[in-house]
């Protein structure tokens, strides 16, 4: 496949070479974006797989850049953390935001959407209670409400969250997505898909599929073609039934992000990528 304007350089996605080149940042232009996320147990379903999930099910979505808050939920959470999402325009930012315990912070940049976060604090400073990234101001002892909440972030020192936002200027390509099962349970199944929207529109589903905890617990998504995907599309994997509230599920997904000034015009056209957010 041809990205380059005139530059005449081939991009092959299935090459091991190109996909180690683009992870080291040696391809001009391109870059990689590995999502991962979980959901513990599905009491809520539809649900999005992430770690508050569980608890409000669907993802929320906000129409501006409204996520403006951290907290945690233990005195003790003193870490940095390095916060990672989409400003009010669509473009990436990535802000390190120091906890102050319960007392809640303002993000630096204000966010429209927020995927993820980790803690960039030293060996043996590892979270010791919630952390929460949410909208408003409002908390009780670190602890926003539910329908506030955008990211939470555990003693694992990471988020999990099997959703995306591809940033303003890029062009993403959906090369390989994974979906899995607990074995926890002794019973049960799920039936799980992949969605994306892309800007103001409705969400689709484009791909779903069973899982059971005592057959088929995992499925891969090596794709033949990538999922071309432009700008501001949100993307997440999602457990519309289950039919046991115990089964935890996970999702991955790989993307590469190829800047859109290396897609020809026409490509650009027809999958309408947007030229601003607002």
């Amino acid at each position: 496949m041809t990205l380059s304007r005139g530059i005449g350089n081939i991009y092959d996605f299935g090459n091991s070479e190109f996909k180690l080149r683009a992870s080291m940042g040696l391809i001009k232009g391109v870059s990689v974006v590995d999502k991962f996320g979980s959901i513990d147990s599905t009491p809520i379903t539809p649900a999005t797989i992430w770690t508050f999930g569980s608890t409000v099910g669907e993802y929320t979505y906000d129409d501006n850049a409204d996520i403006i808050s951290i907290s945690s939920d233990n005195a003790l959470d003193t870490q940095p953390i390095v916060i990672r999402g989409l400003d009010n325009d669509g473009n990436e930012v990535s802000q390190t935001i120091t906890l102050q315990g319960q007392t809640r912070v303002s993000l630096t940049t204000p966010l429209w959407r927020v995927f993820r976060a980790e803690n960039d604090a030293d060996f043996g400073n590892t979270i010791n209670g919630t952390v929460y990234v949410y909208t408003g101001t409002t908390e009780t002892a670190g602890t926003p409400p539910n329908a506030n909440v955008r990211l939470t972030m555990d003693d694992r020192n990471q988020t999990l969250m099997s959703l995306y936002t591809v940033p303003l200027g890029k062009v993403g390509f959906l090369y390989r997505g994974e979906l899995g099962a607990t074995r926890s349970v002794s019973s049960g199944d799920a039936q799980c898909a992949y969605y994306s929207r892309r800007l103001n529109k409705e969400f689709l589903i484009k791909k779903e599929l069973d899982l059971s905890v005592t057959g088929t617990s995992i499925y891969k998504d090596n794709r033949s073609f990538p999922d071309i995907i432009p700008a501001l599309t949100d993307i997440q994997l999602k457990v519309n039934e289950s039919s046991n509230s115990s089964i935890g599920l996970f999702g991955t997904f790989d993307i590469f992000l190829v800047d859109e000034d290396l897609i020809p015009d026409l490509t650009l056209q027809q999958i309408g990528q947007p030229t601003s957010r607002l």
